[in-house]
């Protein structure tokens, strides 16, 4: 059981962090996006904690995944740019 809510959570978090480079790379949000882009990491982050008290840690696939999410959260935050003429949002 813990392993799958682990793989969930493993999931979501890497579905967050698609989420906010998205949000940085089209700019500026609206209603309900503006509320996850701000809440949703800290939801994220008391359910780790929370099922952390009772389960193993991640495993090493899904930290790797998350590790190269993080790194393309932080170029998008750096040179969105890039990215908004990559996929070719004017």
């Amino acid at each position: 059981m813990k392993s799958i809510l682990y793989f969930v959570l493993a999931i979501l978090t890497i579905v967050y962090i698609g989420f906010l480079c998205y949000v940085n790379i089209a700019g500026a949000t609206t209603g309900a996006q503006y509320y996850i882009s701000v809440y949703g990491g800290l939801c994220l982050a008391l359910a780790f904690a929370v099922i952390n008290l009772f389960g193993n840690p991640l495993k090493i696939v899904f930290f790797v995944l998350l590790i190269i999410a993080v790194i393309l959260l932080i170029l998008t935050l750096a040179i969105p740019g890039v990215f908004r003429s990559l996929f070719g949002i004017s």
